[in-house]
């Protein structure tokens, strides 16, 4: 009988992070799609939810004695995806997650950056820790372009750098009867189209809700539409659309208040006309159903993400400004088939660039 192959994964996993979520369940599901025998275990911050989500082993990523067991006996270590090698989040994050690469080269395996969206590294030692590292793995495939910039800015001399697609582009959403079940037990109506809103907390919290709040009522009162908060981590996306819920008080807006998983919450944006969206897979899961989108730019990789798939209605969440905002609402609803229709085309060849992270993630695990 032959021994199953061991891959190992390290994410942002078990944090209550749909887009990170949703990062884990496309690899997990292309990867048994593959290759049905692969053996997968993701290191998470709550290994017993990981394991009866997805189906897999999960080791508890703080516990480092089980983490270096697990790294042992893997064939294969994949870090990513998502935006882990950054040191805007914290210094202890990037050293967390450069450090697991380093002992995955001291045990001789294979190692791959999957899908990742690299930077900003601002600290002089940061960056050196990270060139050193990533020139030493087995390959690196990135999300976005704007990344293999920032790796060329870094002198990262690794000869095996390929630009794919975010693993997000090969999920699916639920079925339409499942989101008709969710909106029924969130008190959603179906009497009016809906305009999708996705935002997090940040500095200038008081600003964004005092603008996004007059853009609610703008959009709720000319195009008699309802407005969707949809939050994507959860308890904190939950209380700031909360707060902007209020702040509107507006007869029409709606907020989904529970916790779904990745391919409800994709089901959900797709019965949007639009969405006015901060975090990265929020615009991801748009993209995914051809819903049109406006982005609210906090860190680079939106920016990278809307310019890769030719969206470019953004705006700076420090400088948001009402007046401009509203100018990227009429466009985008004026306009919303036309762009529907452009990211239909994308769909098809951001999937199969997705898919060379499965096809490159096979071929390092059977290398050795």
């Amino acid at each position: 009988m032959a021994i199953r192959k061991k891959i190992l994964i390290s994410g942002y996993y078990g944090f209550d992070n749909s887009g990170d979520d949703a990062i884990l369940k496309a690899i997990v599901k292309d990867l048994k799609k593959a290759d049905p025998s692969v053996s997968i275990t993701a290191l998470s911050n709550n290994p017993d939810l990981t394991e009866k989500v997805y189906g897999i082993n999960a080791v508890n990523r703080f516990k480092m004695r089980d983490v270096i067991r697990a790294m042992r006996s893997c064939n294969l270590f994949i870090s990513g995806g998502g935006s882990l090698l950054q040191d805007i989040t914290s210094t202890r994050s990037l050293l967390y997650y450069l450090a697991l690469m380093k002992i995955a080269l001291i045990f001789n395996k294979p190692v791959m950056v999957y899908a990742n969206g690299i930077g900003p590294i601002n600290r002089k030692l940061n960056k050196i820790l990270t060139r050193s590292i990533l020139n030493r793995v087995d390959y690196i495939t990135l999300r976005d372009q704007d990344s293999k910039l920032f790796l060329d800015q870094l002198k990262v001399r690794n000869k095996n750098i390929l630009v794919t697609a975010d693993p997000v582009f090969t999920l699916d959403a639920s079925e339409d009867s499942t989101i008709d079940e969710i909106f029924n037990m969130e008190g959603i109506p179906a009497d009016k189209p809906l305009v999708g809103i996705s935002i997090r907390n940040w500095s200038n919290k008081d600003r964004l809700i005092s603008v996004l709040s007059k853009a609610i009522e703008y959009i709720i009162n000319k195009y008699d539409v309802n407005v969707l908060l949809i939050p994507m981590h959860y308890p904190e996306d939950l209380y700031i659309s909360r707060e902007l819920m209020e702040r509107a008080n507006q007869k029409g807006c709606y907020i989904i208040s529970n916790r779904y998983g990745v391919e409800d919450i994709i089901g959900i944006i797709k019965r949007v006309e639009f969405i006015i969206a901060m975090r990265l897979h929020s615009l991801i899961y748009a993209a995914v159903q051809n819903i049109p989108m406006i982005g609210i730019i906090y860190d680079p990789k939106i920016e990278g993400f809307l310019n890769s798939i030719d969206m470019d209605r953004m705006a700076r969440v420090e400088d948001l400004e009402y007046k401009r905002l509203l100018e990227f609402i009429d466009y985008t609803w004026e306009n919303r088939e036309g762009l529907s229709n452009k990211l239909k085309e994308l769909k098809g060849p951001m999937k199969e660039e997705a898919l060379k992270n499965i096809h490159i993630a096979l071929k390092l695990l059977n290398s050795r």
